[in-house]
C-alpha cells in the first residue's frame, strides 16, 4: 500500500482567522503536498464568492488541504467536485445517512446545507502551481443564526446524535486521497458518475451564470449544463477561484 499523501502532515490549531490563509502561508514555505490545516474555530471563515462561514467553536470540522496537481487553471473546479464526492462518502460511512450534493460544492440533507467546499488556486497563467482546498462541515452544531436556521443543519441534527470529528476527518482524508489518486491517473471521467448520482441539483430550476433554466446534467469537464426556456443549453463552470501567479509566493485574492 502507498503511504498516505493527504494528511501525512497535519497542523492542528485553535482559533484562527482562516485555515485557507495559513495553508497558503505553508504553501509559500514549500510545505509538502497533502499538508492539512485544522482549526477549532475560524474568525474569518468564508465560502464561495466571499460569503462568510459561521461556526461555533469546537463543534465543527474546519480544515484546508494543500494540493499540487499537474493541471491547467480551467480544471481547478473539478477538484471541488472530487472533494464533494469524498466528503459525501465519508459522511455516509460514518453516519449511515446519504448526503446530497448541491452544485457545485455544497452538501445537504433534505435541502439543508451541512458542508461546503472552496478550491483556491494560483497559476502561472495556464498551469496550476498549487490548490488550497477548504472544507467546512457542520458536525455537532445544533444552533444557527436566525437567518440560517431554516437552511442549515449538521450531522448531529440529521442523525440525532453527536459525531466524532476526529474519526470524520480521518475518513474524509482517506476518501480524498482515494479520489485524488484516481483523478491524477484517469482525470475527471471516473468522478463524473459518482458526483451525478448524488446530485440534488439535476432536474431542478436554477439560475446559473445569469441564465434561468433547468439543470440537466454535468458536462465532461464538470460544467453544469442548464437548459433555458427556449430549449438552449448553457454551461456554467464555478466552484473555485484562480489567481495568476508567476511564483509560489503570489497569493490568490482573499475574497
Amino acid at each position: 500500500m502507498n503511504p498516505r499523501r493527504i494528511g501525512a502532515v497535519v497542523h492542528e490549531l485553535g482559533e484562527v482567522d482562516s485555515t485557507q490563509t495559513i495553508a497558503r502561508d505553508l504553501a509559500d514555505a514549500r510545505a509538502p503536498e497533502g499538508t492539512v490545516v485544522v482549526a477549532e474555530h475560524q474568525r474569518a471563515g468564508r465560502g464561495r464568492s466571499g460569503r462568510a462561514w459561521l461556526d461555533r467553536p469546537g463543534e465543527n470540522l474546519l480544515f484546508s488541504v494543500l494540493l499540487r496537481p499537474p493541471i491547467q487553471a480551467a480544471e481547478v473546479p473539478q477538484l471541488g467536485l472530487l472533494a464533494s464526492v469524498a466528503v459525501a462518502e465519508a459522511v455516509e460511512d460514518l453516519t449511515r445517512l446519504r448526503p446530497g450534493i448541491k452544485w457545485p460544492n455544497d452538501l445537504v440533507f433534505d435541502d439543508r446545507k451541512f458542508a461546503g467546499l472552496l478550491a483556491e488556486a494560483a497559476s502561472d497563467g495556464t498551469a496550476v502551481t498549487r490548490v488550497i482546498l477548504g472544507i467546512g462541515i457542520n458536525v455537532n452544531q445544533r444552533r444557527f443564526p436566525i437567518d440560517l436556521a431554516t437552511r442549515a443543519t449538521s450531522l448531529a441534527l440529521a442523525r440525532g446524535a453527536p459525531a466524532d470529528r476526529r474519526h470524520l476527518l480521518d475518513r474524509v482524508l482517506g476518501r480524498l486521497e482515494h479520489w485524488y489518486d484516481v483523478y491524477l491517473d484517469h482525470g475527471f471521467k471516473p468522478i463524473h458518475p459518482e458526483w451525478s448520482r448524488r446530485a440534488v441539483t439535476l432536474g431542478r430550476p436554477v439560475i446559473a451564470g445569469g441564465i434561468r433554466g433547468t439543470a440537466v446534467g454535468l458536462d465532461h469537464d464538470g460544467a453544469l449544463l442548464v437548459r433555458d426556456l427556449a430549449d438552449r443549453t448553457h454551461r456554467d463552470l464555478r466552484g473555485s477561484s484562480v489567481s495568476s501567479a508567476g511564483r509560489e509566493g503570489d497569493r490568490a485574492p482573499r475574497g
